[in-house]
């Protein structure tokens, strides 16, 4: 399976971008899927359809589908879904309200990376697009996995002990219903996929992303950050979309905007040197429909694949120093300022900005110390040296 994933500030036309791209996956020949990560569910107005919770045929080679989350949890995950209608029963909550409250904020998220495993397990589309939700939200979710993956690793087994000790002790003392290992089980199951859900998103042979950005400085400000955390968490990106690009001929009010994107639009060609450049114009009506879309396509790819790899660049690889090895991390557009790093036994916390990201370490590394880090061009390069850590 291909797998593309678009993101980007929230109103950049992110979701018109992921539809006609599957749209013409599919026109193409690919079978082809569009699914949603995004909670305002605008997917299915971009292709003037209702969606479902289950993927429907919405043009030739062409599904699509909004994730729900309380469908999910109530066809999938069966045991933690009782168990909290049971924890709201016993507060007190009627029926109607426990279905509702059942739903934990960022599950709908969550169950749409699961879902990506799903349809990757199951072989069934050539194409997966991903429309995911805007930048903030999107690095949140992508960022899921490594932090389940430490909830595995540390707190899990804590929390399967404490509750062998507490649940007989509490039974005698509340009828507050306890979880239980059917509970804990089906749990660990999800986050046990979500961890293999990063290795595929991180599969730089199945998986790219594609940033979409209008010309506007606060847009282009957070599509370089984008770059850096996608990059930080080990996601390729092997094209930058430029949407809404006015004509010549507009005037009046646009044609100061029209004159503020031309001021930029050099830039991005050397911002973002060597991912190539999608474009598409400003359309005069709201792209609805596989009509509209098909022209968004022509306009994008031309006569190109959309599910081509469009740039193959460098990743995360370990080289052999004097005295040790050097880690090297992709990181365009961050400064050494930004980037702190603390060593702990087998991993590595990388922080840039608001974000921070794990990596596992292999042996070869985990037994030395990140004793130094630095820049070369956009490569952050962390020597590991012997030494007591």
């Amino acid at each position: 399976m291909r797998i593309l994933f678009y993101t980007g500030k929230g109103g950049v036309g992110k979701t018109s971008v992921a539809a006609a791209t599957a749209l013409r996956c599919a026109q193409r020949g690919y079978r082809t899927i569009v699914l949603s990560t995004d909670a305002a569910h605008s997917l299915g107005d971009s292709l003037g359809v209702e969606l479902r919770a289950e993927p429907i045929e919405v043009a030739p080679n062409l599904w699509a589908q909004e994730i729900n989350a309380l469908h999910e949890l109530e066809s999938n995950w069966g045991e933690v879904s009782q168990y909290m209608a049971d924890l709201l029963a016993w507060q007190g909550a009627d029926t109607i309200a426990q279905g509702e409250l059942s739903v934990i904020p960022g599950t709908e998220e969550l169950f749409s990376l699961l879902q990506i495993k799903r349809h990757y397990d199951e072989g069934r589309f050539d194409v997966l697009v991903v429309d995911a939700a805007p930048t903030g939200e999107t690095l949140r979710l992508l960022s899921m996995p490594d932090i389940m993956r430490w909830w595995i690793s540390r707190l899990f087994p804590v929390a399967r002990a404490l509750l062998k000790v507490v649940r007989p002790v509490a039974r005698r003392v509340t009828d507050m219903p306890i979880v239980n290992d059917d509970v804990l089980a089906s749990a660990q199951k999800a986050i046990d996929a979500l961890v293999e859900v990063r290795t595929i998103l991180t599969d730089q042979q199945v998986t790219t992303a594609r940033i979409v950005m209008n010309l506007e400085k606060m847009v282009i400000r957070e599509a370089q950050r984008s770059l850096t955390y996608l990059s930080l968490f080990g996601y390729a990106v092997d094209a930058v979309v430029v949407n809404r690009i006015l004509p010549v001929e507009v005037d009046g009010h646009f044609a100061s905007w029209r004159s503020m994107q031309q001021e930029y639009a050099p830039h991005v060609d050397q911002m973002f040197s060597p991912l190539p450049i999608l474009r598409s114009p400003h359309f005069p009506r709201e792209i609805v429909g596989t009509e509209l879309l098909s022209t968004l396509a022509d306009r994008l790819f031309g006569d190109g694949d959309p599910a081509s790899f469009l740039y193959q660049g460098p990743m995360q690889r370990i080289e052999k120093a004097d005295g040790g090895y050097d880690l090297i991390l992709p990181l365009p557009f961050a400064s050494e300022d930004q980037v702190h790093l603390a060593q702990s036994a087998d991993e590595l916390l990388i922080s840039v900005g608001w974000y921070r990201h794990r990596i596992a370490l292999p042996q070869t590394l985990a037994r030395l110390h990140a004793e130094d880090a630095y820049f070369e061009d956009d490569l952050l390069r962390v020597a590991f040296r012997r030494g007591v850590a």
